[in-house]
């Protein structure tokens, strides 16, 4: 699973984007974090696809207040249930 700084490490830097970040992307929407063709949404993708130094100041007004609490949140939850499914039954 990967830990929340390396989730914030990869979004910030283009090289390398694996399934598990692709993944919280897809659970923002389906979480209802996001919505769709929304400000925000798009800010995400672009977040994801082209790097947080390419948004503009606007743009990363809308991640760190939007995006990234809602990133923080699924990443949070994801945890909690591993550790709850780690415990023998």
């Amino acid at each position: 699973m990967m830990s929340l700084g390396a989730m914030e490490a990869t979004l910030g830097h283009n090289s390398y984007i694996d399934y598990e970040t692709l993944e919280l992307v897809s659970d923002l929407e389906e979480g209802g974090y996001i919505e769709p063709r929304t400000p925000a949404y798009g800010v995400a993708q672009q977040a994801l696809h082209r790097g947080v130094e390419t948004l503009s100041p606007k743009q990363l007004f809308i991640y760190n207040r939007v995006v990234l609490p809602a990133m923080k949140r699924i990443a949070t939850k994801r945890e909690v249930d591993r550790v709850l499914n780690s415990w023998p039954a």
